[in-house]
């Protein structure tokens, strides 16, 4: 299967990276393409992550609150020892 390359700025970026990296023009795509779908996939790794922590933090924020004196209340008494 050929390719071609018909964007001069992206063909001399293809050579350099070629060049810098002591590969073939067709591993030097390879590596380029190789490493944007890694960086996609990490993003929509992030994405769903972020996605189930958000989905968490709603939950959460519908619990009814049990005691609604400041957490310093509720660990410490008035001399500041844990109860």
């Amino acid at each position: 299967m050929g390719i071609t390359i018909e964007h001069d700025a992206h063909e001399r970026a293809i050579r350099q990276l070629a060049e810098r990296r002591g590969v073939s023009l067709t591993d030097a795509i390879g590596l380029a393409v190789n490493s944007e779908l890694a960086r996609d996939i990490e993003q929509d790794r992030k994405d769903d992550f972020m996605r189930c922590v958000r989905e968490v933090q709603a939950t959460f924020a519908k619990a009814p609150v049990l005691d609604p004196r400041p957490y310093r209340e509720l660990v410490y008494d008035e001399n500041g020892l844990p109860r």
